[in-house]
């Protein structure tokens, strides 16, 4: 794994997307870190999944396929929230968007998956 740092911050922005008692309790009330800002800036900004495709960082970020597909639908699922509403809607328009839910449980099932694995990266 050439980026442990950068999959960790992954693993934490994937861990707060997928946890919606999280969001309520800290996102909802603009406390807590990380924010859904953060969030973001983590999974799509840091890693240029958005442009380049999860696929692009296997070894880099991703210990295989399974792996970079699994992070490529959260991506896709939180960009078609983030489109729909704008880069600047206030954090509760997203968390209340009925898109949210796909966001949740893609993320969920992304964590868990790269939570799991025996790697020591």
């Amino acid at each position: 794994m050439q980026w442990p740092g950068r999959r960790k911050d992954v693993l934490e922005a994937l861990r707060a997307l997928s946890d919606r008692d999280y969001q309520d309790q800290h996102w909802r009330s603009e406390k807590g870190r990380p924010d859904l800002t953060a969030a973001v800036h983590w999974l799509i900004d840091d890693t240029f999944i958005d442009e380049h495709g999860a696929q692009a960082l296997i070894s880099y970020l991703f210990l295989d396929q399974r792996e970079a597909d699994l992070v490529q639908l959260v991506v896709d699922t939180l960009l078609r929230v983030l489109d729909d509403l704008g880069p600047v809607a206030p954090d509760n328009a997203y968390l209340d968007h009925p898109g949210w839910i796909n966001v949740l449980h893609a993320a969920g099932t992304a964590h868990a998956a790269m939570s799991s694995d025996k790697e020591d990266v």
